[in-house]
C-alpha cells in the first residue's frame, strides 16, 4: 500500500537514476572536515547530540525528522505524501485539519491545508514548517533561510564561580531579557546587591527584570557587546573558510549568525554611542 511512497523517499546518498534525493545534506550525516567548518560556538554539535537516537534506524529517523508534519487535533505527527514536497516559507502562516471519512469515494480522511499567503497562477506555493530558527532548519531539513525573521542565535557564557548561561539574540537584534537579567545580577556591585536582598521573599525578581542603575546597565551592555563581537568574528571567519571550501550552506548559516550578532551590537551602540567593548 505504501510502497510507492516509500520508494520515492530520499536515500542516504541519493539515486540519480530514480531521481531520489540524498539525505547526506543533513548535518547528522556530515563528516569531520565539514563539521569543523561550523564555528557556531558548538550550537549545531549540541543540537545533534540532543537529537541523537542510535537505537533507531538512521535513514528512517532522518526521513521522519525532515518530512513529518504536525496535524493537530490529537493526530500528532504523520508522514504526509505530497505535502512533504512543499517548501518552507516562515512568513506563510499555515493551518491543517483532518476531515474524517470525507474521501473522494466516501471512505478515508481528507487533509485540508490553508495558508494565509496569496499565490498567483504558476507561482511556487509555500507553507510554513513553523517559527523555526536557522539552527532548526539546518539540523532537521538541511537548509538555511537568509534574513529569517524567526532566527535566534545564542552564545554560551562561562564566568568564574557562576553556572554557564546563554546570551540569546533574536532576528531583530534584541537580546533575551533573561540574559540581561542574569548579567545585571552577576555584574552588580556591593551597593546594588543590597537591592537583591528581597529575592528570598519573591519580590526581588522584578528588580533584575529592569535596569537597576546606569553603571550596571552600561557594564551589562559592554559585556554583551564584547561577547557577541567575539562570536560574530568567529562566525565570520568560519563563513569565509566555508566559502573557500565551496560550502555555501555552512557559509550562509555562519554569515547569518554573524549578521544577527552585529545587528545586536549596533542596537547597543545606538543606545550607548560611547560604548566600550
Amino acid at each position: 500500500k505504501f510502497a510507492p511512497y516509500i520508494e520515492f523517499l530520499p536515500t542516504l546518498e541519493g539515486d540519480e537514476a530514480s531521481g531520489r534525493p540524498a539525505l547526506s545534506h543533513l548535518p547528522r550525516f556530515w563528516k569531520g572536515k565539514r563539521l569543523d567548518l561550523v564555528l557556531d560556538g558548538g550550537q549545531l554539535d549540541a543540537r545533534m547530540r540532543r537529537d541523537e537516537r542510535p537505537d533507531i534506524d538512521q535513514w528512517a529517523l532522518a526521513c521522519v525528522d525532515s518530512r513529518a508534519n504536525f496535524l493537530g487535533d490529537g493526530m500528532g505527527y504523520a508522514m504526509t505524501p505530497m505535502l512533504d514536497m512543499i517548501n518552507h516559507d516562515g512568513t506563510a502562516p499555515t493551518c491543517a485539519r483532518i476531515d474524517k471519512d470525507k474521501g473522494f469515494s466516501g471512505a478515508g480522511d481528507i487533509l485540508h491545508l490553508t495558508t494565509g499567503k496569496s499565490f498567483s497562477k504558476g507561482d511556487e506555493a509555500f507553507i510554513s514548517y513553523g517559527a523555526l530558527t536557522n539552527l532548526d532548519t539546518l539540523a532537521d531539513y538541511g537548509f538555511v533561510t537568509p534574513q529569517n525573521p524567526f532566527n535566534s542565535e545564542s552564545v554560551q557564557v562561562r564566568m568564574m564561580r557562576r553556572d554557564p548561561f546563554p546570551i540569546t539574540v533574536f532576528a531583530d537584534g534584541s537580546v533575551d531579557a533573561g540574559s540581561k537579567a542574569t548579567l545585571r545580577y552577576y555584574l552588580a556591585n556591593e551597593a546594588e546587591l543590597e537591592q537583591f536582598s528581597t529575592l528570598e521573599d519573591g519580590t526581588g525578581l522584578g528588580i533584575i527584570a529592569k535596569k537597576i542603575s546606569d553603571r550596571n546597565e552600561l557594564d551589562v551592555s559592554s559585556f554583551i557587546a564584547s561577547t557577541l563581537a567575539e562570536a560574530a568574528y568567529e562566525a565570520q571567519m568560519g563563513a569565509e573558510d566555508a566559502t573557500i571550501a565551496d560550502d555555501g550552506l555552512v557559509s550562509t548559516y555562519l554569515k547569518e549568525r554573524a549578521n544577527t550578532f552585529n545587528l545586536a551590537i549596533e542596537r547597543l551602540k545606538r543606545k550607548y554611542p560611547d560604548l566600550e567593548y
